[in-house]
């Protein structure tokens, strides 16, 4: 089973090939994932005496429904019913049911394969706690790897387009995304930088750890650097600051969490870190703030960020307080509708703002426009108990990549070396990239993003469940 949610995670710009079955819009997404959850039923039937015992879980239980509310609401309150459907279909329903595949597969009767061939591996000790640790940190490195698989290609397929000059007008990449009609380079942006933060993660994870035998630290480093510099590489022909802005982001993010403990015991750590951090706002607002003064030929970017302030200024000052659009929203797949019947009068706004009104170019606002105050708050509610400690065992923590089980006896026991370097450190500086992005566009309004979203905090809760000491 396993492997068949990796072949998802790997195909997860699939989305892009869409056809009809018995009438009804689908995509070739959706297909697999509808597969594995009627795959993951019967399993959880053949296993039924088997209940999960981590309570993480059903902390997401209350915002889930509320969030799926949310959406419902909104479809009924959409003018479009058809084009709702599909959004709620692929935005809501879809990712979530991949997010309960995901967290399904820590049974111990789902291993790899129904033969349970994986218990018999050496590296798999008698104890049955740790058995479930490895196991479990086993199948998040497969799902992290066809991750990392699937990020290269797009990579290459980007870098081959670059090199043919199979760009947009501006010289910029859309990758395989421009497939779709309304793709933009954005687009893969978003799909590249958390992968790009999970490689970096991993690739410090063996660093830091200072673990691994010798030829197993090199053999992984060479692969992470080529796969790094390669998707860092496409992230860069996207021309997106707000994708290098949350790359960077990403990598310190990893950094701070991981080294908290020894920052904060140091003024200086401290001071420097603080510093940096303001040196970062100040380059932000730099390549963000407006240009009033700008003329039509002002290029790209600053009539870029003066579009964006113009869409934030109408979203916030016009459309929230507008017939209690800040309680209900504007309705599924309405924000541009809704944008251009609002500001149809005002000058310049029909040529020049509007057509770039496809969302409020802010995560939150996003979502709150389209599924109400209710969908973000269970939303932020989510984010929440995703960045809520999710564990006091710290030190069963250990990096869930697979090298480490080639550690000697000896040191299997130890956490002195790797106890900074968790798999929630790389989850949450994954999130944190997500949500930069999110402050300037909507980072994860897509298939594949709202699934990696999913994927992102249902590793986060099996790991968890493999940290916990009792089985």
């Amino acid at each position: 089973m396993i492997y068949f949610i990796a072949l998802i995670v790997f195909l997860l710009p699939s989305y892009l090939v869409r056809f009809s079955v018995f009438g009804i819009p689908t995509t070739m997404l959706e297909v697999l994932i509808y597969g594995a959850f009627v795959t993951t039923l019967i399993l959880k039937l053949k296993s039924k005496n088997e209940k999960p015992k981590l309570k993480t879980k059903n902390l997401y239980i209350i915002p889930i429904i509320l969030f799926i509310i949310s959406g419902i609401l909104s479809v009924a309150m959409a003018p479009d019913k058809r084009e709702a459907l599909g959004l709620f279909k692929a935005y809501i329903i879809d990712p979530i049911l991949f997010f309960y595949i995901v967290i399904s597969f820590d049974r111990k009767k789902e291993i790899l394969n129904p033969k349970h061939e994986i218990l018999n591996k050496p590296q798999f000790s008698n104890n049955q706690s740790q058995n479930k640790s490895k196991i479990i940190n086993h199948k998040s490195e497969i799902l992290m790897k066809a991750l990392i698989a699937s990020g290269v290609l797009v990579a290459l397929h980007a870098i081959w387009q670059k090199l043919t000059g199979d760009t947009t007008i501006d010289g910029r990449i859309l990758g395989i995304f421009s497939l779709d009609a309304n793709s933009s380079p954005n687009y893969l942006a978003f799909y590249l930088v958390p992968i790009a933060v999970l490689i970096s993660g991993l690739e410090m994870n063996i660093i830091g750890s200072n673990l691994m035998k010798i030829d197993s630290f090199y053999k992984n480093i060479w692969y992470y650097d080529i796969s790094f510099i390669l998707i860092t590489y496409a992230i860069w022909l996207t021309g997106s600051r707000a994708a290098i802005g949350a790359l960077v982001a990403g990598v310190i993010s990893y950094f701070v969490i991981s080294y908290w403990q020894k920052i904060k015991s140091n003024r200086i750590f401290t001071l420097l870190l603080y510093c940096f951090i303001t040196l970062l706002l100040v380059i932000g607002w730099q390549n963000t703030k407006p240009d009033w003064g700008a003329t039509p030929d002002a290029g790209r970017i600053s009539s870029s960020n003066n579009i964006r302030w113009e869409i934030w200024n109408t979203t916030v000052k016009d459309m929230i307080p507008h017939n209690m659009v800040w309680l209900k929203g504007v309705g599924f797949g309405n924000y541009q509708n809704y944008f251009s019947e609002l500001t149809n009068n005002k000058v310049n706004y029909p040529e020049w703002i509007t057509p770039w009104a496809h969302t409020p170019h802010n995560l939150f606002l996003n979502i709150w426009m389209n599924l109400g105050l209710l969908g973000l708050i269970s939303f932020i509610w989510i984010l929440t108990l995703f960045f809520k400690p999710q564990t006091t065992n710290t030190k069963s923590q250990i990096n869930p990549n697979i090298q480490i089980k080639n550690l000697p006896a000896d040191r299997q026991d130890s956490n002195q070396s790797i106890i900074h370097h968790s798999p929630f450190t790389i989850y949450y500086s994954m999130m944190i990239a997500i949500l930069i992005q999110g402050l300037v566009d909507s980072s994860v309004y897509k298939n594949d993003l709202w699934i990696l979203f999913w994927l992102i905090i249902g590793l986060s809760i099996i790991i968890n469940l493999s940290t916990s000491t009792k089985d």
